[in-house]
């Protein structure tokens, strides 16, 4: 089972597409969104955000799920390593705030770092990103020939 956590204001450019790849998926996959926290100095912001993050991802930790962070910083897999890491787990797949989190509060909580790249993405796509990669490596799984 994997949850894709993600906080942003809206899907409404990726919807039809996210749409698509929850129904291939069907109940493999559960999205669960948060809005972003607008008031307040960056760092507050930060910390509020991230606490807030902590409080949702422990539901999920205490069930055994595997936390895994998109981070410019984390991880660069390839689709087939994504399959290898995580076909076999239960992941909570987490696309954080806009100004980023306090890695000293989400330390123990994260298992893993993930990245799509170096670049920025709006969390939207970063969320179609992702979903679009649960889908490839359940086709490998399936030995299907789609990840191709």
């Amino acid at each position: 089972m994997y949850i894709i956590l993600a906080i942003s204001d809206s899907n409404k450019h990726f919807q039809t597409a996210l749409d698509e790849y929850r129904k291939r998926l069907g109940k493999t996959v559960t999205f669960v969104d948060m809005k972003p926290e607008k008031r307040g100095a960056r760092q507050q912001i930060i910390v509020k955000e991230s606490q807030l993050l902590l409080d949702k991802i422990a539901q999920y930790k205490n069930k055994w799920y595997r936390i895994a962070l998109l981070a410019k910083e984390g991880d660069l897999l390839t689709t087939e390593a994504l399959h290898d890491r995580y076909m076999h787990d239960d992941v909570v797949f987490v696309i954080g705030w806009p100004y980023g989190v306090d890695e000293s509060l989400m330390g123990s909580m994260v298992d893993d770092y993930l990245a799509f790249g170096a670049h920025t993405m709006p969390h939207g796509l970063a969320k179609l990103v992702m979903t679009e990669q649960l889908y490839r490596i359940q086709t490998i799984e399936q030995r299907k020939t789609y990840h191709y």
